[in-house]
């Protein structure tokens, strides 16, 4: 009766180790920009592929991402760049989100800096702010009584 015992103790162990041990890190990091979408897909494709000699995998400018393969200590990890439309400050803006498999945040985090590094050189620093005049509003117009001295009446 003993032997069924230690191993049913035995699993028992092992399955919670399984499921509540140390997992692979599922980081991801993201970045607002106020720049339009629409340059920042090239210029977010040729620093993938020039700056970082990522791999792109796939890319859809109309869905607004690219796939890609990081090679890093002499593995390869795959990775996605997601480019979602948004606004900030009363002007368009980009929201960069990176995740690459299986690595830490703060190899996303240092992508993402140098990204944006290069988007302030071809780019320029970011657009002013949209000024919106605040909305006055409209009292109703009150039609005026006749001056009956004024109509000669």
């Amino acid at each position: 009766m003993r032997a069924p015992r230690a191993l049913l103790l035995t699993v028992a162990v092992i399955a919670s180790a399984l499921a509540f041990g140390p997992r692979p890190a599922t980081a991801r990091s993201e970045k607002t920009l106020a720049y339009p979408v629409a340059k920042v897909f090239p210029a977010a494709v040729r620093f993938l592929r020039v700056n970082e000699h990522v791999t792109i995998v796939e890319k859809d400018a109309d869905a607004g991402y690219v796939m890609f393969e990081l090679e890093q200590d002499g593995k390869v990890f795959p990775g996605a760049l997601e480019l979602v439309v948004t606004e900030s400050s009363g002007r368009p803006a980009v929201r960069l989100v990176l995740h690459i498999e299986d690595r830490p945040s703060y190899v996303e985090a240092g992508m993402l800096e140098r990204l944006e590094r290069k988007l302030r050189l071809e780019l320029g620093s970011e657009p002013p702010a949209v000024k919106q005049e605040p909305v006055k509003p409209r009292s109703p117009e009150t039609p005026k009584a006749p001056d009956p001295d004024r109509d000669g009446g």
